[in-house]
């Protein structure tokens, strides 16, 4: 998982954290800001303090980094967090545990041409360690959040461009549990009615309970049509 520049980086920048065998452990501290105006995360260094209306956080977490034997879920290596209630409401998988760090959609950016682990620490991981200090303060996330399963990519979806990756969302949506729900919305004609009950457990209409996963999963219909895609 790890290159030998990113042991080096380690013992560096976040020196309790310890590579081990397949996985990294340890203690890692951070000082950060959040500008919901600008939507701008920094990473500050030392006890350094942002000027600009951000909201600053420092915080320390036990942390695993390791890599992952399942990658239904995910393709990147998996977060496990000590300390914190691993609830749905603070981005935690149900089935495993591990942090949910990012849409589906969005994890290429960290593994192609190869696996970013720099990257993936400073845009992942620590975001998401601040998430959940401001949490724990304020009782909500500190940017917009994708829902959980099913409507989370659906939401995620919505503002992809490239029609191309249409399989690839369907195959994610069949491992939800609502994936015959899903399936018969997807076939409904001409097009998926906004009175069609949500994919969440509210089970509300769509329209109103998430629009943004309506408009995703209008794109996607669109474009399986297009692309002549079943769904099966």
């Amino acid at each position: 998982m790890l290159k030998e520049s990113d042991e080096q980086w380690l013992r560096d920048k976040h020196p309790a954290l310890v590579p081990a065998g397949r996985a990294v452990t340890g203690t890692i501290e951070f000082n950060a800001s959040y500008n919901e105006a600008n939507n701008r995360f920094v990473i500050l260094a030392g006890q350094a303090t942002d000027p600009g209306g951000a909201v600053v956080l420092s915080g320390a977490f036990q942390i695993r980094i390791e890599e992952r034997t399942d990658k239904s879920d995910s393709r990147l290596p998996a977060l496990y967090v000590q300390g914190v209630d691993n609830t749905p409401d603070r981005h935690f998988n149900q089935r495993d545990k591990s942090a949910c760090l990012c849409s589906p959609f969005d994890e290429d950016e960290f593994l192609q041409p190869e696996f970013q682990f720099v990257t993936f620490l400073e845009q992942l991981v620590i975001p998401f360690l601040y998430g959940q200090t401001f949490y724990s303060s304020r009782g909500h996330w500190p940017w917009t959040e994708y829902a959980h399963g099913a409507t989370g990519i659906f939401e995620a979806y919505s503002e992809i461009r490239d029609k191309n990756r249409a399989e690839e969302c369907l195959r994610k949506l069949a491992r939800d549990a609502s994936w015959p729900r899903i399936q018969s919305a997807l076939r409904q004609k001409p097009f998926i009615k906004g009175h069609t009950p949500c994919f969440c457990p509210t089970m509300d209409h769509i329209r109103r309970c998430h629009p943004r996963a309506l408009e995703g999963a209008l794109r996607l219909q669109r474009e399986l049509r297009v692309l002549r895609i079943p769904i099966s």
